[in-house]
């Protein structure tokens, strides 16, 4: 196989339907030795065609999904939206979806609030997983060791413009109380003058996909005002991810 074979062949089994898969089954499903087969997973991964869940395991980013849909899978975007919709008229607020992709997370939809404004994000958009509702919903639902492991590299990678690191063992506490209550709250963290809130959205196969949030300008959009929007943000999230074939299972 040439190069573009070999990629093709990385897609196709990247997409197959389940889990994310572990490097071994994507090798094997794409006839290639580990070291090829994780190569050209970074390289998808630079791209947003595939991201890293931890632990080995991968799946289809959000580049993917753009393109229609990963091996038949449902494309979050378009099912998301309707009800993207319905939070924007509930909230009257800017609402955006984001996917996680890597140390990172990229808007895959977006709807434009009400207001005599317009805020500055659009699809295509990478943002930080520590400083934004999105990315903090995200790492709210990790274990403690995956969030340590995404900021001490983040940090090391993060260019002199980026917001802030925090401050591990506090923010940590932060974490767990947003995991307790539902949704974040990114209060002027990651852009002057910009409160949102936002909550987690879960795949088919009960991984973190990423997140929504809902966002405005400060001085319309009080910190009291993202508290009881926040149970509205969350059970949207809700309502996204069973569309996407999430089952919460119930412990008994």
């Amino acid at each position: 196989m040439n190069s573009i074979e070999k990629t093709l062949a990385v897609l196709r089994a990247l997409s197959i339907p389940g889990p994310p898969h572990q490097l071994a089954a994507i090798a094997e499903a794409a006839e290639l030795g580990k070291t090829s087969a994780h190569r050209i997973l970074q390289v998808l991964i630079h791209n947003n065609y595939a991201q890293s869940r931890g632990d080995g395991d991968y799946a289809p980013g959000p580049a993917l999904y753009a393109l229609g849909g990963a091996g038949g899978k449902l494309d979050p975007a378009a099912t998301a939206r309707p009800l993207l919709n319905e939070l924007q008229r509930t909230s009257g607020h800017s609402v955006h979806f984001a996917v996680r992709s890597g140390r990172a997370a990229v808007y895959v939809s977006k709807v434009e609030g009400d207001k005599p404004y317009q805020m500055a994000s659009r699809v295509g958009m990478q943002i930080h997983l520590h400083c934004t509702a999105i990315g903090k919903s995200i790492l709210a639902v990790l274990t403690d060791e995956e969030v340590d492991g995404l900021l001490r590299v983040t940090e090391e990678r993060a260019a002199i413009a980026a917001p802030p690191m925090p401050e591990p063992v506090e923010f940590r506490k932060q974490l767990r109380a947003a995991r307790k209550r539902g949704f974040t709250i990114d209060d002027q963290e990651n852009e002057a003058n910009v409160r949102c809130v936002g909550a987690p959205v879960f795949d088919s196969g009960g991984a973190v996909l990423g997140g929504i949030s809902v966002s405005g300008l400060a001085f319309v959009f009080s910190l009291k005002q993202a508290h009881a929007l926040g149970p509205v943000v969350a059970e949207t999230a809700s309502r996204i991810s069973v569309a996407l074939g999430y089952r919460a299972t119930v412990a008994s």
